[in-house]
């Protein structure tokens, strides 16, 4: 045992030596082999670092023999068997196989040779042109970084828009200025966890933006379990997080791209769905068609066999790939049905955020991952790999020579990368980084603006070299499959637009060309330009290989470009280049056209963008309509406005978001347009009084008797009401405690309230800047007492016994302030993220500030309940009409919240805003039970720490049912929330 210890830990020795486990993860595996080997072995071991004796040679299945290699080590050497033996693990597989009832005869040793050989030759290596003329192979496991993932909890997933919600730092990409995403305990309410550790899920679903690494985690998986089985590396597989407790015997992994089940359900005429259903049988024939275009020679039963067993990991690549919504659903649920029928199996499904939504989710017990973006410190290490690699391939050098180049060339990448700001944002996409990292060593300079990084992009991979000016670089770059067809950059780069807008105009169905349409595509480009297009157009896309990374023959005989954002990119400067502007928007409506007009603006001169969305903000009919245009335009200004100049359209673009969000009568404007209206005005600016400004509009009440809360009949009602929608959703243990939570409304007693005055809209994350930027968090200051002072000192993270929620991570701002969705970014919506204590400050420096006479505090329960109901007690702000998308924003309709006052048929009749959804509110009341005395202590401030205290009125993610206005919620007052906010009182 104490050999087979010191093999164990050469083995993690070498891994943890070539970067490929951290020194996080290399302590984590030593902890596993001291529980299974003791402390004091591995210890003493570790200690002496004794070298292992080598394994002796063991004889398999007939075969010759091989000893241990050291795991995954590909560095100069992408051989995955070293000569014709098959150790233990290739061993059991074939056993498996032999035991098969009837099993056919065939070699399937040799046959899970070339399977794996296949994927090892295809997967373990990426090929980067644009950086030299000589043909360079980079080992993926040299510039590998561990991705981190986050693990949402069920509860974060629920409702419309959950999974939206959670995967807020991996929106679509490039739509304008990003801050990072602060790692708040409540962003998500999840730890990142790397790839290894997530693996411990049986069923994975892995969801992540465009380019953010998805599938690169598959193939690094597959090729790492294929050095495995042919390396019998019980290291690396524990490495992994795939070994198995029982018997330690590794997964084969079956790799398939989803669209391909989508496509092999289409072709083998599949649509009769009903009759057939999502047959678990479907993916195994597709997975035996897919590899037999390889000419890989598998035995009929190769991969249902493993299946069969529960002795695959099945590694479903890319369901946002599968075209339609409904192809997707029904993609699902043949993967829902494999998972069924086949339990003992593992299954890793990656899809983008939008592709996993509603019926395409798998659910079958698949646990949900996100993948976030790359952090600083995943950035550097990504870019010292790939400079090493880089260096190692091009030049030659090793040991010292190559650390020092390697690091020079880093340092100076990542010093580029900080003064660049919009290229910064890129760098979190490993996909953009790896281009950003190509442009920098052509060019040792980096553009900013993306429309003119993409250009630089598709340049590099259109030259295949580094640009040299010498003969062989220049005819590398002329030539386009025939000595008589020259084609330089630009006409090859023309003609790749044509092709792209023609992809794109065929919807996402064209994200695929077959060879023969491709051809035709390329053809009608050529047919002016050269004798013989058709011809000409076949040389051409013969000589694709050319143009890896940009477009490229995925399989055999079919292309696509490799990142959606250059096809988007290449028809937009197709348009641009053509003055084509009206066909493209008029498609402003649609999604699929967003990325294609906003790069178009960004292509185009200064002069032209402006009279570009100046036609642009001139559509629509609808109010709807004239929203997308103006969102679509206020984007557009953000991202090209710091590269163009200050441009005219501003003033037009506030004006027209202005008047629709005022208009009036409340009907007049869908809630949805004037949502997405103060959307724009948080770009533009938003000019309405008291929103970004100080003082605030006030609403005056006389006060008077009033009686809180609600009767025993509505408690009664309100909790069997809470009681259906939780069992609706199959959660009987909160339904039945659900139904008891209005009780603490009942009431009957009246309360009499001295005059108040209340303010018309939430406080808004511009308003609070101005907190902040006057000193706000000093603890120094007046407006803090000391409670507040007591909590800003207190280090949250060495506090024991505090939730998340009570747990921040710093106290100069408040939490997700920073978050793009929900902080300063958007500086008319509500403020969230903010403590009691917080809250009651900034009342406090309020007062001190406006100077106008009054005392501006957290209104108590009893007053916000007055003000939200008047004396006729109605159930809602507004009435007795339940919910609606018009009158409130909740159950996650806009994923997040909605600037202030974008619901004018949700307002009281004193005309205050926003009381019912959108953010909670904090009181000034501890929470006690009813009948309300506001002379019991309930609004004496002293001593909050060991309160807790109401919040008021729902929001943006909760169900109708929360909306009611005798609804009470509460806190103690350290917690936060991303929406939790506050609305302002003061004595009349």
């Amino acid at each position: 045992m104490n050999n087979e210890l010191a093999i164990r830990l050469e083995q993690l020795r070498s891994l943890h030596a070539a970067d490929l486990l951290d020194d996080d993860e290399y302590a984590q595996k030593l902890e596993r082999l001291r529980t299974t080997y003791g402390a004091a072995a591995v210890d003493a071991l570790l200690g002496s670092a004794v070298a292992p004796t080598p394994p002796p040679t063991q004889q398999v299945g007939g075969h010759a023999t091989v000893g241990a290699a050291v795991a995954g080590d590909v560095r100069g050497d992408m051989t995955l068997f070293t000569g014709e033996a098959r150790g233990n693990y290739i061993a059991e597989v074939i056993h498996l196989y032999q035991q098969a009832p009837a099993a056919p005869q065939a070699d399937y040793g040799a046959a899970l040779r070339r399977y794996l050989k296949h994927l090892y030759a295809t997967h373990a290596s990426l090929d980067l042109r644009g950086i030299d003329d000589r043909p360079m192979d980079m080992p993926l496991s040299e510039i590998y970084v561990s991705l981190s993932l986050h693990e949402p909890p069920p509860d974060a997933l629920m409702g419309r828009g959950g999974l939206r919600g959670f995967f807020e730092q991996v929106r679509k990409r490039f739509v304008g200025p990003r801050e990072p995403v602060e790692d708040e305990a409540g962003a998500g309410r999840s730890e990142a966890v790397d790839w290894t550790t997530a693996l411990r899920h049986a069923r994975l679903a892995v969801v992540g933006a465009p380019g953010s690494g998805k599938t690169t985690l598959l193939h690094y998986t597959a090729v790492r379990l294929a050095e495995v089985l042919a390396r019998d590396d019980a290291a690396l597989l524990t490495a992994l997080g795939l070994a198995d407790e029982h018997h330690g015997a590794p997964p084969v992994p079956l790799l398939l791209p989803l669209r391909e089940l989508g496509g092999f359900v289409s072709e083998h005429e599949c649509s009769g769905r009903e009759a057939m259903g999502a047959n678990s049988q479907l993916l195994l024939d597709c997975l035996a068609a897919y590899y037999r275009r390889f000419a890989l020679e598998l035995p009929a039963d190769f991969f249902s066999r493993l299946v069969e067993t529960g002795r695959a990991l099945l590694l479903l690549d890319g369901l946002d790939e599968v075209v339609s919504r409904e192809d997707r659903e029904f993609v699902s649920a043949v993967v829902r049905s494999v998972a069924t029928r086949y339990p003992h199996c593992r299954y890793v499904v990656t899809a983008r955020v939008a592709a996993y939504q509603g019926d395409a989710q798998i659910g079958a017990g698949f646990r949900i991952c996100t993948v976030a973006d790359l952090s600083t410190a995943q950035q550097q290490r990504f870019i010292a790999n790939w400079s090493r690699s880089l260096h190692r391939l091009l030049h030659g050098l090793r040991d010292d020579d190559l650390e020092r180049a390697a690091q020079c060339y880093a340092d100076d990448l990542w010093e580029a990368l900080k003064l660049n700001e919009r290229v910064r944002d890129l760098a979190t996409n490993p996909l953009l980084l790896t281009v950003v990292a190509v442009i920098f060593y052509n060019n040792y300079v980096l553009p900013e603006d993306r429309a003119a990084l993409y250009e630089e992009c598709i340049e590099v991979l259109l030259r295949g070299g580094r640009g040299k000016a010498d003969r062989a670089g220049q005819r590398r770059v002329n030539y386009s499959g025939r000595p008589e067809l020259k084609m330089g950059l630009d006409p090859k780069r023309e003609l790749l637009a044509a092709v792209a807008y023609a992809m794109h105009l065929r919807g996402e169905e064209g994200v695929f060309l077959s060879r023969n349409e491709l051809v035709r595509a390329a053809a009608a480009y050529l047919e002016r330009r050269v004798p013989d297009a058709e011809e000409a157009a076949r040389a051409f896309v013969a000589e694709l290989p050319v143009h890896i990374g940009l477009l490229d023959e995925r399989e055999p005989d079919r292309f696509r470009f490799s990142h959606l954002s250059f096809q988007e990119f290449l028809a937009a400067r197709f348009i641009a280049e053509s003055d084509r502007w009206a066909e493209l928007l008029d498609r402003y409506t649609e999604s699929w056209w967003r990325e294609v007009i906003l790069l178009c603006a960004g292509h185009l001169s200064q002069e032209r963008c402006w009279r570009f969305l100046g036609q642009l903000i001139e559509r629509g009919r609808t109010p709807n309509e004239r929203a997308n245009a103006l969102t679509l335009a206020a984007a557009a200004l953000t991202e090209l406005e710091k590269f163009k100049g200050q441009g005219p359209l501003t003033a037009r673009i506030q004006h027209e978001a202005l008047t629709m969000l005022e208009q009036q009568p409340a009907t007049a404007v869908p809630a949805a347009a004037r949502v997405q209206s103060g959307a724009v005005l948080a770009v533009v600016g938003d000019p309405r009084l008291g929103v970004c400004t100080l003082p605030p509009p006030m609403v005056e009440f006389a006060g008077g008797s009033f009686v809180l809360g609600s009767s025993a009949a509505e408690a009664t009602a309100a909790g069997k009401a809470y009681e259906a929608y939780f069992l609706k959703q199959g959660d009987k243990a909160t339904a039945k405690r659900a139904r008891d939570w209005p009780q603490d409304e009942v009431n009957d007693q009246p309360v009499l309230l001295r005059p108040f005055a209340l303010a018309r809209y939430p406080v808004t994350n511009a308003q609070y800047q101005l907190f902040i930027e006057a000193g706000g968090y000093d603890p120094t200051q007046p407006w803090w007492d000391a409670a507040g002072r007591a909590w800003l000192r207190r280090n949250d993270q060495a506090t024991d016994g505090l939730t998340d929620w009570q747990r921040r991570n710093q106290k100069q701002q408040p939490a997700w302030w920073t978050n793009p969705r929900f902080g300063k970014a958007r500086p008319n919506h509500p403020l969230v993220g903010i403590s009691w204590y917080e809250a009651s400050a900034f009342c406090a420096w309020l007062t001190q500030h406006l100077r106008d006479g009054y005392i501006y505090r957290l209104p108590s329960e009893a007053e916000w309940e007055y003000a939200a109901r008047g004396v006729l007690r109605r159930p809602y702000p507004w009435g007795e009409e339940t919910p609606d998308g018009e009158r409130a924003n909740f159950a996650g309709t806009h994923n997040g919240t909605s600037a202030v006052g974008c619901f004018p048929l949700g307002a009281t009749p004193e005309g205050i805003l926003d009381l019912a959804g959108n953010v909670w509110e904090w009181t000034r009341s501890e929470y006690r039970s009813y009948p309300y005395d506001p002379d019991d202590g309930r609004e004496d401030s002293r001593d909050p720490a060991e309160k807790r205290f109401t919040l008021r009125g729902g929001s943006w993610d909760d169900q109708s049912l929360s909306l009611r206005a005798a609804y009470r919620l509460h806190n103690p007052p350290d917690n936060f929330d991303r929406n939790v906010g506050l609305r302002f009182a003061r004595q009349c």
